[in-house]
């Protein structure tokens, strides 16, 4: 299913996710990332922890607002034969190629050792993000409604830079 690009059911994941906590690695816990994103998916994780007496001790929010996302996702470009990565707003990741003042292309974007166009995935958009960001305020967001009355969520500002935010992660994680 997955190779054809569509999706699993939920019962599946969650059968894995049963299936997969149960080795030795994952005895004194386990991190899922980016699961549960619907409160449907929630309460089968529960269910499923419940019947081992488990249940989800602790949910990190990473939240960055809307407009810092878009442009983060939509600044970024790709060197697609060897998967470097640039910026077209970050000055330290923006390729050579592009001169101040230019809008970003596939004629002003290009790798900085081969000079190849860089491209844009396709999911990396404003459209394709719109979409992305519309399902996840609808599907996403409510599953922290879902697990706040434990008071299990912490949330952690990720519009700050990258070590400050692993830092709030890592004083979550240790608690």
């Amino acid at each position: 299913v997955m190779k054809s690009g569509g999706l699993v059911s939920d019962t599946l994941v969650v059968n894995i996710i049963k299936d997969r906590i149960k080795d030795e690695d994952c005895k004194k816990g386990f991190i899922l990332d980016g699961f549960p994103r619907t409160t449907e998916q929630a309460k089968m994780l529960d269910e499923m922890l419940a019947e081992s007496k488990e249940k989800v001790t602790s949910t990190v929010a990473l939240e960055v607002p809307d407009a810092l996302l878009t442009e983060r996702i939509c600044g970024r470009w790709i060197h697609q034969a060897s998967g470097r990565s640039y910026h077209a707003s970050i000055p330290e990741f923006k390729p050579k190629s592009l001169k101040e003042g230019d809008t970003p292309s596939a004629e002003t974007m290009l790798d900085n050792d081969t000079g190849e166009p860089l491209m844009q995935r396709p999911d990396d958009t404003e459209e394709a993000l719109s979409a992305r960001l519309q399902k996840y305020h609808a599907q996403t967001v409510p599953v922290l409604a879902h697990y706040e009355p434990a008071g299990i969520v912490t949330r952690v500002d990720a519009s700050v830079a990258p070590d400050l935010v692993w830092a709030s992660i890592e004083a979550i994680i240790k608690k």
